[in-house]
């Protein structure tokens, strides 16, 4: 875990919604996301902490696969991991299995495999029964859930 002293960066200007605004030394207002991914990016999870006001905000930015990663996810599934579908794995996208949005990692067991229509039509929503199905992790290998299956 990477930790911004946000003193070197500029100043809080106000909270905003889930992030907050900050004014940079050179003037810029942008806000905490931006700041972090400007000074450290490729650190993984990232912590601003005030001097003055303690722990301000957490970021993740490991969103996408690597390299290493997207080479063993082709080589678990050459193609897409959806029943049938033979598009091969390097025309594919890297799905997360817990969706980012809903706090899923970005490891090779998170992830997997789909070509770019079965990644927009899996409903993975945890909230919500899926339509068409989705794909989930079980016992280690990928298994598609059918419409209103049980998880």
């Amino acid at each position: 875990m990477a930790v911004l002293q946000l003193e070197d960066y500029g100043t809080i200007l106000r909270r905003e919604r889930d992030d907050v605004l900050v004014r940079t030394t050179s003037g810029t207002v942008i806000t905490g996301a931006q700041l972090v991914e400007r000074a450290c990016a490729n650190e993984g999870l990232v912590t601003i902490i005030s001097r003055t006001q303690g722990p301000v905000d957490l970021y993740r930015f490991d969103r996408f696969a690597s390299l290493k990663q997207r080479t063993m996810l082709a080589a678990e599934h050459p193609t897409c991991a959806w029943p049938g579908c033979t598009t091969p794995a390097e025309r594919g996208q890297f799905h997360h299995l817990t969706p980012w949005s809903h706090g899923g990692e970005t490891n090779v067991a998170n992830l997997v495999t789909l070509c770019s229509y079965h990644n927009g039509v899996n409903e993975d929503d945890p909230n919500a029964p899926p339509r068409r199905g989705r794909l989930a992790r079980k016992g280690g290998k990928i298994v598609w859930q059918p419409p209103h299956s049980s998880r």
